[in-house]
């Protein structure tokens, strides 16, 4: 490369204008030092250390520079592959021209050798390395990604396959209070429904539901009720773990950010995929007012809940609200009556609006030694039927109760136990 490809380079980046906030990346911006300063060492000594650091955490191999500008692009969150991600025809508009220029000044970018780039001999062999790039852990990424030889075609259809932003690399989020953003969760629950025993019933009608959803028809928001430890939060999680790639995505918040759900539903109403707004044991005390901001929305408010969402939560408690003997009265009196039947009415109302409830009973003891045999099959333990139900049994005395956690928690001591006696 001579000093006429180095200009091309920089005005390939300069001139991003859809893509204009990938000028602002880190990597490009030690590209554009090394390109521009004579004493340019230090930054391409940054440049390996910062592809390397990329690298083992992503599983990228091969040609990192390239990978990472790539996955930059990809990455990228814009007007235009928002309107690919909600799959939209955008070929006839101006700003398909705009990014067709801008995908193409990218490979122009992503193309460059960086053993060319000025005083690349006193690197060389760190160069040479992150050219052909050999990871710790050679794994597969689990980052989609598109041809080397990529046309703004192939952009397109990524963003409507996998999204944009970080909805086309994350599954799960969380909500960022302080910034008002979703938050990726980088190593979310990865449990499928194989690995859940029982139930088998209401894991069937959370699936249809759910599915209901994805297909575009009306589905109903869902409260999961039941004992502790029976599998409702692991189920909501296998959801998207099954049904990710039909474009579902889990968004996990607490009881306390209820209050900030019009934010959020204004961060997803524009998004092409289907959310889930999870709450995990939802339950409201006396004086907590956040169950009128929960009600409020599932039955419209001022503010409609947009179509790509739903309301997914649990609770130990069916009627959500706690309840008190005073809320169903004990006087005589016409008002006393009215009030208390008011107080009682309100409360129950939160439940009434999630249009489907599934129980999760606690399983009987049959029912929790065939958990545990499905679990200890699972983990391949070989014991045998009596000795296994015994123990089972013993534990969950000590322990809280049949459920299935209590069931995986015997299995897991039970699995360190035998590789103890092993050594």
């Amino acid at each position: 490369m001579n000093e006429t490809d180095f200009n091309k380079i920089i005005d390939s980046i300069n001139s991003l204008t859809v893509y204009r906030e990938i000028k602002n990346n880190k990597i490009i911006d030690i590209l554009r030092h090394i390109l521009t300063e004579e004493d340019n060492l230090p930054y391409m000594a940054e440049l390996v250390a910062t592809l390397t650091e990329m690298a083992e955490k992503s599983s990228f191999k091969g040609n990192l520079f390239k990978s990472y500008i790539i996955h930059l692009m990809l990455r990228n969150q814009n007007n235009f592959t928002l309107f690919c991600e909600n799959n939209l025809d955008v070929k006839n508009s101006s700003i398909y021209e705009l990014a067709k220029r801008d995908v193409e000044a990218i490979k122009t970018i992503a193309s460059m050798d960086l053993t060319k780039l000025p005083d690349a001999e006193f690197l060389l062999p760190a160069i040479t390395q992150v050219m052909d790039y050999k990871p710790v852990k050679d794994a597969d990424s689990e980052l989609a990604t598109i041809p080397d030889d990529f046309t703004i075609d192939d952009v397109i259809e990524f963003h409507k396959k996998h999204g944009c932003g970080d909805i086309s690399v994350f599954r799960s989020f969380r909500y960022n209070d302080e910034k008002k953003k979703l938050v990726g969760v980088a190593h979310p629950d990865p449990i499928r429904f194989s690995q859940l025993i029982g139930y088998k019933a209401q894991f069937d009608q959370l699936i249809d539901n759910t599915l209901a959803f994805l297909n575009g028809y009306n589905a109903n928001n869902v409260l999961l009720v039941g004992s502790r430890g029976t599998g409702k939060s692991s189920s909501v999680k296998a959801l998207v773990n099954e049904y990710h790639e039909q474009g579902l995505r889990l968004l996990e918040i607490t009881k306390e950010q209820i209050e900030k759900l019009p934010d959020i539903l204004k961060l997803l109403r524009p998004r092409g995929r289907k959310f889930i707004i999870f709450i995990d044991d939802l339950s409201f005390d006396e004086g907590e007012m956040g169950y009128k901001y929960m009600k409020s929305l599932l039955e419209g408010g001022s503010e409609g809940k947009p179509d790509n969402v739903l309301f997914y939560a649990t609770s130990n408690r069916r009627h959500i609200i706690q309840e008190k003997w005073s809320d169903r009265g004990t006087g005589t009196s016409e008002d006393a009556e009215i009030h208390t039947t008011d107080t009682l009415n309100e409360k129950l109302s939160l439940a009434d609006r999630f249009g489907i409830t599934i129980t999760f009973p606690k399983p009987t003891p049959k029912e929790y030694i065939n958990i545990v045999k499905g679990l200890a099959a699972e983990r391949n333990i070989e014991l045998d039927e009596n000795t296994l139900q015994q123990q089972a049994m013993q534990w969950e005395i000590r322990q809280k109760g049949m459920s299935g956690r209590t069931a995986k928690q015997f299995i897991n001591n039970l699995m360190w136990n035998t590789q103890k006696e092993d050594k």
